[in-house]
């Protein structure tokens, strides 16, 4: 029977003042740090007789990884620590409040600043071979919350066309799902948990990770000396519940706002690791694939990309690259019935918002009018959905 290996690695991303933040679809110069925004590195590594199989997890406090820079770190992490292109995972949080990083987004804040980008990939590589030399002994294991009245969807039908406004009756996830490692001594040395909520709670020009690194830095300093990263869900329709009195439009949030949902989470996901099952039986292994989605412009396509990675038999993580919407982290959910399957969107690349057939004919933001923010020629066509699911199945089978 094989073991199990961690290590971490961290680094502090926050750009210096000054530097436009992206999200809003504005050059808006950063004015104030309400808090760091941070990157974790997790390095895991399986102790059996045979060749040790390694895989690595970064999140980070970052709009998103586009396709080509997550091809350049995947490139640059391959030759410093001979570590497998598909058994990268690079994770954005996807917080409206740090800098670009995606060259096709420069719509929604100019384009990336060269130097944040460097210093972006100089970390980073640095946290993943700090995370690489402090491997232990650990085991790994799965705790499920529950966390309702924080995040809601964000499309309101209007004489049957969708506008942005809140739907307590919308699709929406609030399932918290923390996947935590101990080491010998039963101490909490890792935590990577998943909730399904965009990081928009703010909207001036102050720094901050948003609610996931509020919820992150909770999780550190309930268990002392822990490593503890967000695993974005499938958030493309769902958005903080910041509403003005009565409910019918959002509002900014203000950064009481960021703190009492951070510590929410937070809380419940010390709860849930806390009440995790027993040990899972290690399996690392990863792969990916690439799909081309149909535009509306005829023969013109986008590619999307998928990866699973395994941590135990009965573990999984699905990434995507793009905003994908609830319906897909619900779909991918309810693939295994015996396991769990954690669907993670805004990795490895940032192709556009990725919407459910039955959202085309309702409108809106994310299927009809988004698209230009990624440099798209048009949006996409409701064929997608159909195409993703069959690609997702393949990498389940």
């Amino acid at each position: 029977m094989s073991g199990l290996l961690l290590g971490t690695g961290t680094a502090i991303l926050t750009p210096p003042l000054g530097t436009p933040l992206a999200g809003y679809g504005a050059d808006r110069p950063a004015s104030e740090v309400l808090d760091d925004l941070e990157l974790r590195a997790f390095w895991f590594q399986e102790t059996a007789e045979a060749e040790a199989r390694a895989v690595c997890l970064v999140t980070a406090d970052i709009l998103g990884f586009t396709e080509s820079l997550t091809t350049a770190i995947r490139a640059e992490l391959t030759e410093r620590f001979d570590l497998a292109p598909d058994a990268v995972l690079l994770a954005a949080s996807h917080t409206h409040s740090g800098p670009q990083t995606c060259e096709n987004m420069s719509k929604a804040g100019g384009p990336p600043v060269p130097d944040v980008l460097r210093t972006l990939r100089q970390r980073l590589v640095t946290a993943v071979g700090e995370a690489r030399g402090t491997l232990r002994p650990v085991t790994l294991h799965v705790g499920h919350g529950h966390l309702e009245g924080y995040a809601i969807n964000r499309r309101v039908l209007v004489n049957g066309q969708a506008v942005m406004a809140p739907n307590p009756e919308g699709a929406r996830d609030d399932e918290v799902l923390a996947l935590s490692c101990r080491d010998a001594e039963g101490r909490i040395a890792a935590v990577l948990f998943h909730y399904t909520c965009h990081p928009t709670t703010m909207g001036d020009t102050r720094i901050t990770g948003d609610y996931p690194g509020a919820a992150r830095r909770h999780v550190e300093r309930a268990f002392e000396g822990a490593c503890a990263g967000f695993l974005p869900g499938c958030f493309g329709d769902v958005r903080p519940a910041c509403t003005l009195i009565g409910g019918k439009r959002f509002r900014r949030g203000i950064p009481d706002d960021v703190a009492v949902f951070g510590e929410a989470l937070g809380a419940e996901v010390v709860r849930a690791v806390q009440a995790s099952g027993p040990p899972l039986q290690p399996s690392l292994s990863a792969r990916t694939d690439t799909l081309a989605l149909p535009l509306a412009k005829e023969s013109e396509q986008a590619r999307l990309t998928l990866q699973r990675l395994d941590l135990a038999e009965t573990l999984r993580l699905i990434a995507l690259g793009g905003e994908i919407c609830v319906d897909y982290g619900h779909f991918i959910k309810g693939l295994d019935a015996e396991g769990v399957t954690v669907p993670v969107g805004y990795t490895n690349g940032m192709v556009g918002y990725i919407c459910p057939a039955r959202l085309f004919p309702e409108g809106g933001y994310e299927p009809d009018t988004s698209h230009p923010v990624f440099d798209l020629s048009s949006p996409f066509q409701p064929a997608i959905e159909e195409i993703i699911h069959a690609g997702i199945r393949r990498l389940m089978a």
